[in-house]
């Protein structure tokens, strides 16, 4: 049986910054296959830039999960993208969800779900996306619980070097 922690849900820092980066990369290292960056040797750049702009961002929203010592266990982002044209124009996309491995069972995930989508809904958002790895059996039932349905695979395949093509 896992210990029940008191854990304190608060909007991300700048400070907070290199500890969810190394989040992020974890989360990154779980796929072997990232075609779209995932390999790039500035990713860390990348997330950096991505993190101080969700964390400034009207938009945008980036909580941590606490201990009662400050410690951050647990992240979530989200943002609302404007998709014109479509009968549900404000989509809430959710991303980076990740809780240290000691504190998982225990309704820290629901938790930031349950506040980022809130966070989220006060920014203009109708509904919510969110993905996950199709090899993610867990990830898959874990947001199905939740309401989550899967609506699309979205495949990709690498071009070949154009140098390569005859």
């Amino acid at each position: 049986m896992q210990t029940q922690h008191t854990i304190t849900i608060r909007l991300a820092h700048l400070l907070d910054i290199p500890l969810l980066i190394r989040y992020w990369q974890s989360i990154d290292n779980m796929t072997a296959l990232r075609p779209f960056g995932g390999d790039s040797q500035d990713k860390i750049a990348h997330a950096e830039t991505v993190l101080k702009h969700a964390i400034g961002s009207a938009h945008a929203v980036v909580l941590v999960a606490t201990t009662e010592e400050g410690e951050i266990i647990g992240t979530i982002s989200g943002h609302v993208f404007e998709k014109p044209g479509v009968n549900i124009s404000n989509v809430g996309v959710i991303y980076s969800l990740w809780i240290e491995s000691d504190y998982r069972c225990q309704g820290i995930g629901q938790q930031l779900l349950s506040k980022v989508e809130n966070a989220l809904m006060v920014k203009g958002a109708q509904a919510f996306q969110v993905g996950w790895d199709t090899g993610n059996t867990i990830a898959k039932n874990w947001w199905q619980k939740r309401g989550y349905a899967s609506y699309e695979t979205i495949a990709s395949k690498l071009a070949p070097n154009v140098n390569d093509v005859k």
